[in-house]
Order: structure tokens, then C-alpha cells, then sequence
């Protein structure tokens, strides 16, 4: 080496920023999401719901949450993160405010509806901004801790934060302790606005090291590429299953995300501070088993050189296994170690999250976010569904038949694997 030479530049490490502030928008919109079901025991009450009211309540989310879908994808592919997210956390925290603020079930309805509007664009974008920040060796990785490690840990956050502290710690009731948690909402956006930038070559804080560092292997982030979808022969069953996938996880998703509280409350008879810390237990598994989940789908890629075998093992299995963990929990009578068999069953149901944001990277390219909208839009449909059916299911035959009826779901959906092909390029782009 030529002494004369100065030493070469080391990368700047902003991409670790921009990590950060996608875990904290996927942490929030789980906080704020999960505070719905920590409350509904309180909100039945204050309105005399049935539970078959609260499933239509519940019902209202996910459909305008799968209206909002491609349409959020498609505008933070078009017009980047920074223009769009900041706007959507502004809003939904607005909604959570006004379901807080509200004193009948129809304005509680609007505002809720409301709600789900605005997230819908959220994970869709942060797709997008993982794939624009982050090289594919670790991609998966980093996937995965956004979507499950910090998306499932706010969830679990908001049993405790809201239950536990807010309202058994400091006495707030739960209208007062959803205003608490909007509040949260506006810091977050301001943050992002203030240090996010679309690619690394627009953000003054990232050296030329840092940007060649984030582009290996594969071209550069490009606002507004223009998606051409290309179906046909494999492509087409891997879409079908990939959309099918995406229903049935979500199906069996929405006991976790509207029903795990009141089950605790009414079907094991826990006081509201133990319903805040056991609720918590299935989302700290979850936020674990994503993380792990990631990084084995980036160790089995590069061990085996097999994207595909990878990928899918990882989410057949945890599937498989979430669905006989629901099923065995069933014979548990204690609603606490209930919650055990639970954490054990997200742990393995969730580390499969980041395969499927890594599958669409794989397949859609810069176009991610808008197919991420595309999948994410069969899942809103299935919780939409899941909201009638399960509080039909739950006041008809009871929290056995429910939990059954999960364990069947979470199995059908690991078998979509069987099918899925992450190396099917379903898109084509073309520069803006």
C-alpha cells in the first residue's frame, strides 16, 4: 500500500438511523393497533356491546384498511416514505384521539374505519424503505426486526402500557390513556420527517462508501419506477398462493390482535393489571420468533444457495407448529400458562413474517411496496371476514371452538409454501 495514499474512507452507518426510525413507526402502529383490544373489555361495557357488535367493530378496520392498501403502496413507491408516512402516523394518531373522544358507537365506528385508512400504507412503505436502505445479505434480517421484533413488541407494549400502567398504575381511564398514546404519535412523525430521506444519496449524513455499501448487489432505490405485473405458468400459482397465504395468516391472526384480552378477562377471570402483563406474553414471543426467523432466512440462503428451500421450510414449519400449539393449548386450564403455550405459538407463527416481506421483496423488486399493498390487501379481507366469523363463533360455541377453528387456519396457511416460489419475478419496471 502506498503510504502516501490516505486511508480509505469507512461508510457512514445513517442506514442504522433510518433501522431505527422504521422500528419505531412499526412499534407505534402495533401500540396503537393492540390498544383497541386492551380497551374493548372497558368499551363493551361503556356502550353495552355484544360480542358479535364488537366483531363488526372490529370488521370496520379491515376494510378500510384493505381499501387503503395499494393505494398507500403505490403512493410511497411514487412519491417516497418522506412525503407519505409522516402524513398517515399524523392522521391515524388523529383517529385514535377521536375513538378516544367519542360517545357513541356509530362516531366510535367512524373514527375506527378512519383508523384503519390511514395505517393501511404503513407496512407496504417500510417494505420499501428496507429494501432502498439495506443490501440483500442482510436484508431479511433487518426485515424481520422491523416487522416482528418491533412491530409485535409494540404489540405486546400496548397490553402493559395501557392496562397495566396507564389505567391499574396511574388510575387514567381508557379514554384518557388513548389520548396519552396519540400524543406518542405526533413526536414519531415529526421524527422521521426530520431525519428520513428516500435513498441514501439524498441524505447529507451518508458517505459515497456508506451508498456503494447499500447498493451491492442490486441498482439503487428510484422513486417512482413504474411496475409492469407479468403473470403466467409459475408465476401465476405463486401469486394465487401467496395471496392465499396472506388470508389465511391473517385470519388466524386477528385472535391475537381483538380477542386474547377479553378472553383473559371473561374465559380465565384475570384482574386488568394481570390481563395487561399475560396478554403481552403471545406478542413477545412473536416479536422474538420474527427476529429469529430473519436471520435464519438469511443464514439457510447463504448455507444452501437455495432461496426458495429456504424460505419455505422456514414458513411451512412455523406455521405447522403454531397450529398445534393453539390446538394443545385448549387443554390448559389456567389462563396463564395458557399464555405460555401461546408465546411459544407466535414465537413459531411469526418468524415466518419476515419470509413473506422477503419473498416480495425477491419477487417484486422496486415495485415492493405496491405488491406489498396487493397481499396485504387479501389479508385486510381476511380480517374483515375473521371479525364476523369469530365473534359468531366465539357467542355460538365458546373459546374451545374458536381456538380450534385458528389452529386448522394456521395450518392451511403453512401448506401454501408448498406452492410459493420467491424466485418468480412477477414484476417488471421501467424508469420513471
Amino acid at each position: 500500500m502506498n503510504p502516501e495514499l490516505p486511508p480509505p474512507e469507512k461508510p457512514t452507518g445513517t442506514r442504522w438511523l433510518v433501522f431505527g426510525l422504521a422500528c419505531a413507526v412499526s412499534w407505534l402502529l402495533y401500540v396503537h393497533r393492540y390498544a383497541w383490544g386492551v380497551v374493548k373489555p372497558e368499551l363493551k361495557a361503556d356502550l353495552d356491546l355484544t360480542d358479535a357488535q364488537l366483531g363488526r367493530l372490529d370488521s370496520l378496520f379491515t376494510i378500510t384498511y384493505g381499501i387503503g392498501q395499494v393505494p398507500g403502496g403505490l403512493a410511497g413507491d411514487v412519491l417516497g416514505a418522506r412525503a407519505v408516512l409522516p402524513g398517515l402516523i399524523l392522521s391515524w394518531s388523529a383517529c385514535l384521539a377521536g375513538v378516544a373522544l367519542a360517545v357513541g358507537p356509530w362516531v366510535v365506528g367512524t373514527f375506527w374505519a378512519s383508523f384503519g385508512a390511514a395505517q393501511a400504507g404503513t407496512y407496504p412503505i417500510l417494505n420499501r424503505v428496507t429494501r432502498g436502505w439495506f443490501p440483500p445479505s442482510v436484508r431479511t434480517t433487518v426485515q424481520g426486526l422491523v416487522a416482528s421484533l418491533s412491530g409485535r413488541a409494540g404489540g405486546a407494549c400496548a397490553s402493559l402500557l395501557v392496562a397495566t400502567l396507564l389505567m391499574a398504575g396511574l388510575g387514567l381511564s381508557w379514554r384518557m390513556s388513548l389520548l396519552v398514546l396519540a400524543a406518542l404519535g405526533v413526536v414519531v412523525a415529526a421524527a422521521f420527517w426530520l431525519l428520513y430521506r428516500n435513498s441514501p444519496r439524498e441524505h447529507p449524513w451518508v458517505n459515497a462508501r456508506e451508498a456503494e455499501l447499500i447498493e451491492a448487489g442490486g441498482p439503487p432505490s428510484v422513486v417512482g419506477a413504474r411496475p409492469r405485473l407479468v403473470l403466467g405458468g409459475r408465476r401465476t400459482w405463486t401469486l394465487a398462493a401467496l395471496l392465499l397465504y396472506a388470508f389465511a395468516s391473517t385470519f388466524a391472526d386477528q385472535l391475537f390482535v381483538f380477542w386474547i384480552p377479553l378472553f383473559l378477562r371473561e374465559g380465565k377471570g384475570l384482574s386488568t393489571a394481570e390481563m395487561g402483563v399475560f396478554a403481552s406474553l403471545p406478542l413477545l414471543g412473536g416479536a422474538l420468533g420474527g427476529a429469529v426467523g430473519g436471520v435464519l432466512n438469511d443464514v439457510l440462503i447463504r448455507a444452501t444457495g437455495n432461496r426458495r428451500l429456504a424460505r419455505s421450510v422456514i414458513a411451512l414449519a412455523g406455521k405447522v407448529l403454531a397450529g398445534v400449539l393453539i390446538a394443545l393449548s385448549v387443554l390448559v386450564e389456567d389462563g396463564r400458562w395458557v399464555m405460555v403455550v401461546l408465546f411459544a405459538c407466535k414465537f413459531f407463527n411469526d418468524w415466518g413474517l419476515s419470509t413473506l416481506w422477503g419473498t416480495i421483496t425477491d419477487i417484486a423488486g422496486r415495485a415492493s411496496g405496491t405488491v406489498f399493498g396487493v397481499v396485504n390487501t387479501s389479508g385486510a379481507v381476511a380480517a374483515f371476514v375473521a371479525g364476523h366469523v369469530m365473534g359468531q363463533i366465539k357467542q355460538s360455541y365458546g373459546w374451545d371452538a374458536l381456538f380450534f377453528t385458528v389452529a386448522v387456519v394456521f395450518t392451511a396457511a403453512g401448506l401454501c409454501w408448498l406452492v410459493i416460489d420467491c424466485t418468480q419475478r412477477l414484476v417488471e419496471e421501467e424508469g420513471s
